[in-house]
């Protein structure tokens, strides 16, 4: 593993974010790059996209062990560790990092491996999970993408497991990358029926999409660090439009993102109290392993419903030193 950094922007609103270029000394982000331990590259690569409850040892930085073992570069960092809010309640990280924090954090990590001699440029996937599930699918639009990177890159894929289906665009337009999306059929935070429709969108706009179901998941069935419990709030009803103009606006309530207080309403209005579950599954993390390098290696990927046996490799828990040595690269950098 190396500890690297990048600069990025922070922009609260996405009709504030500016190109890259234009933010270059907003703030810096530590990083931490899994590379493979053999070839000499260029190497294909992922940008890692976090949930709100952080990064995990049992999640991203295994994620990025995995792929480092199958020969792809991994980089995982914490958008909310960089910003001084890692300590704060999920719900409270929702108010005050925006997803236009995390995407332009996505962008300007494309940016940073793009631009190294041992990082295939024109291979560098992102993949994310519950609200960075969204980051991802969100970075599939050719609106979002110009609107950080005018003039590239690209992400050449897109996956995302549980990812929030929240945001869909007026102008459905991608940028061609392929999208695959994991849901667990009793996940309660994901709205399923939106997420077949915000999957019709990207169809619409451009790109290949695998939508795939997985009968009795639940949220993070591939986190052993998650555990087995109840979140009282959840983002199942949550319905957002990104107009041209890159203005968020509540579907329900007509309501426009104009700051921090009218981001605080509308998702006080949106949340449910219904809750969800998450619950890691050992069996089904081995599946869903074999089919992201599925993916990532532009295989198809099969049927939508998975069968509830696959043979795959058995899911590992991390080493006491690989774990060790993950937890002191995602400490936080000073901001400004």
């Amino acid at each position: 593993m190396q500890s690297i950094e990048f600069r990025t922007g922070d922009a609260f609103l996405l009709r504030h974010a500016r190109p890259m270029e234009a933010t270059t000394a907003e703030r810096t982000i530590r990083a931490c790059l899994h590379l493979p331990t053999f070839g000499s590259g260029p190497f294909p690569a992922v940008v890692l996209s976090q949930g709100l409850s952080g990064v995990s040892v049992a999640r991203e930085h295994r994620y990025a062990k995995l792929l480092a073992e199958h020969g792809i570069a991994a980089l995982v960092f914490d958008s909310f560790a960089a910003r001084s809010r890692s300590r704060l309640a999920d719900p409270f990280k929702a108010l005050q990092v925006s997803e236009t924090m995390l995407l332009g954090d996505a962008f300007a990590a494309l940016s940073h491996l793009a631009a190294r001699p041992d990082i295939r440029a024109a291979d560098i996937a992102i993949v994310g999970f519950s609200y960075g599930g969204m980051i991802a699918v969100l970075a599939a639009y050719r609106q979002i993408a110009e609107t950080f990177l005018p003039d590239g890159p690209r992400f050449s894929r897109h996956v995302a497991y549980y990812g929030c289906s929240i945001p869909r665009l007026d102008d459905p337009t991608t940028t061609g990358a392929p999208v695959t999306m994991l849901i667990g059929e009793k996940d309660r935070n994901v709205d399923l029926t939106r997420t077949r429709v915000i999957a019709e969108d990207l169809r619409a706009g451009g790109s290949k999409v695998d939508l795939t179901l997985y009968p009795d998941l639940y949220h993070q069935w591939d986190d052993a660090d998650a555990g087995h419990k109840f979140v009282l709030l959840e983002l199942a009803g949550c319905r957002m439009r990104v107009t041209r103009e890159n203005r968020i606006v509540d579907e329900r309530t007509g309501l426009s993102m104009r700051g921090w207080w009218t981001r605080s309403a509308i998702l006080a209005l949106s949340c449910g109290l219904t809750g969800y579950h998450t619950k890691p599954d050992a069996e089904a993390t081995a599946i869903s392993d074999a089919h992201l390098l599925a993916a990532l290696a532009g295989r198809d990927t099969g049927p939508s419903r998975p069968p509830k046996k696959f043979a795959a490799a058995p899911h590992r828990a991390p080493d006491a030193d690989f774990a060790r040595n993950a937890g002191a690269l995602v400490e936080p950098v000073a901001g400004r």
